[in-house]
């Protein structure tokens, strides 16, 4: 049994230290010294990690949102990947499970699909861009702010979704997906995508919010 199962005790209190442990780096910094870090790292769920042939664990900002993100690359390997820390503490105790997993996969790539249609189209001409930040005023409570977001309206875009899915009779574990250049869960079969596209483009309207009321609006109760 892994020391980090006794170490830690249980996944939420996992997540908070290691949380801590990569806080505590900077950008660029090689973490291959950190015992704790390369424990995980044996623990990934999908990916084969050689220890002993390591070159290095950096953390690096990781596109296409540049969140910082733990990499590593092997010694006979051009190619560095990267890793979610969360998997390997879900592994560690037992609660990884692959299908459930992979459908949160896909679900993000019908999502960045949507992204493609007319959310970007009204997005771009409702807001105006200042030093690569959006700003916009919130359609709830009237600030005027930046990092405005698009706020699918009235009707949620889990329910978008959802509908798309019962209509087409679609399985969420039978759609293929692979992550592109920029780091983006997409679709396969273009035939999906595309079709997918366009039938959200047609349910989908929009209301900018500032991110405290997108929060406190969430789905608007849709389950």
């Amino acid at each position: 049994m892994s020391y980090l199962k006794e170490k830690y005790k249980n996944i939420t209190t996992a997540n908070k230290n290691v949380g801590n442990i990569i806080k505590n780096y900077r950008i660029g910094d090689d973490i291959l010294q950190d015992k704790d870090i390369i424990e995980l790292l044996r623990h990934h769920p999908t990916k084969k990690i050689n220890i002993d042939k390591i070159e290095y664990v950096k953390l690096l900002l990781r596109p296409p949102y540049n969140t910082p993100s733990i990499f590593y690359k092997h010694k006979d390997d051009n190619d560095k990947d990267d890793i979610s820390w969360k998997l390997c503490i879900q592994n560690l105790f037992g609660k990884y499970i692959r299908e459930k997993s992979y459908i949160e996969d896909v679900k993000n790539s019908f999502r960045n699909e949507s992204h493609i249609g007319n959310k970007k189209k009204y997005f771009i001409n409702n807001t105006r861009v200042e030093n690569n930040s959006f700003h916009g005023e919130c359609s709830n409570c009237k600030i005027i702010t930046k990092d405005i977001t698009t706020d699918h309206y009235p009707i949620p875009y889990k329910k978008i979704l959802d509908d798309y899915i019962k209509e087409k009779n679609i399985t969420l574990s039978n759609v293929e997906i692979f992550e592109n250049e920029q780091n983006e869960m997409r679709i396969k079969n273009k035939n999906i995508a595309e079709e997918w596209s366009t039938y959200h483009d047609n349910k989908a309207s929009y209301r900018l919010l500032c991110k405290s009321c997108n929060s406190h609006f969430g789905s608007y109760g849709y389950k």
